[in-house]
């Protein structure tokens, strides 16, 4: 079902325009796509994957931990999620370059529950991919469906993680030049978020409650206006293929779990280190 088209900059810069006008309305979503890479981090950490601090920095944003959510998984619930998941992990000393760092293959179709200490052990797993961007990451699953994720957001590895996963140069450089236009800090930072997220054919339907970075709060406000591009730029990278065969065709969260329903990679080959980082 097709829906309502906005009017906003993000929606208007596919039709007719000046290119002034349109050069105006790629760096409002600019702008807006550099909160929505802080937005991502629910997103990722939510099934679709696959935030120590610099000093003073710490000390701005009032902490340099992320939030602890109480969930601490062992062995068995490590050894669950591979059970239910099948994808197998390869992990790989040194990769020629950024884009066999990360090397999706094969299809398989999964439709399964997991808990959230599951989750939340899944994704430690990814800290041996140097461009994994995303580090000590908690998830917590309320009984009402609310999610909770906190971690560390390792900015400094973003463009190497766009590039690894199929982003082309030119948005890679148009992101970049938003970030410096827009002073986000290129350091690791803690951020904690909170809300409702859902996913129907690769269609995300994202709304947080709560957007933390350190101790700092983001205001509604802000999200608020990335909601609507962020949910296109999701379905965009989803369909792009960077992902392999991954297509969600159902993930929703309910009585403490994730049900996710759709396509995912059989294989994951990551490398801790490249030899060529040109």
């Amino acid at each position: 079902m097709l829906e309502t088209v906005r009017a906003s900059c993000f929606f208007r810069r596919v039709a007719w325009a000046s290119p002034l006008w349109l050069g105006r309305c790629r760096m409002d979503f600019i702008k807006k796509f550099v909160v929505g890479l802080i937005v991502i981090f629910i997103v990722v950490v939510l099934g679709l994957g696959y935030l120590g601090f610099v000093p003073g920095v710490s000390k701005i944003l009032g902490s340099d931990k992320p939030r602890d959510l109480g969930i601490e998984y062992t062995d068995a619930d490590f050894n669950s999620m591979i059970s239910k998941n099948g994808v197998q992990r390869i992990v790989l000393e040194s990769a020629p370059d950024i884009k066999s760092s990360f090397v999706l293959e094969g299809s398989q179709v999964i439709d399964n529950v997991f808990t959230d200490k599951e989750i939340t052990a899944r994704l430690g797993q990814e800290s041996d991919w140097l461009f994994n961007p995303f580090t000590n990451v908690q998830v917590k699953i309320g009984e009402n469906g609310i999610v909770e994720a906190s971690g560390v957001v390792r900015v400094d590895r973003l463009k190497g993680y766009a590039e690894a996963t199929g982003m082309s140069p030119k948005d890679i450089e148009a992101i970049s030049k938003g970030m410096d236009k827009y002073k986000v800090p290129r350091v690791s930072f803690p951020a904690y978020v909170k809300g409702n997220l859902s996913i129907e054919n690769n269609r995300v339907n994202i709304d947080l409650s709560e957007l933390y970075i350190g101790k700092i709060p983001v205001p509604k406000g802000l999200y608020s206006q990335a909601k609507s591009p962020f949910e296109d730029f999701v379905y965009e990278r989803l369909t792009s293929g960077g992902y392999g065969s991954l297509y969600v065709k159902s993930l929703s969260f309910s009585n403490g779990k994730m049900s996710f329903s759709g396509n995912i990679p059989k294989v994951i080959t990551t490398a801790k280190t490249i030899l060529n980082n040109q």
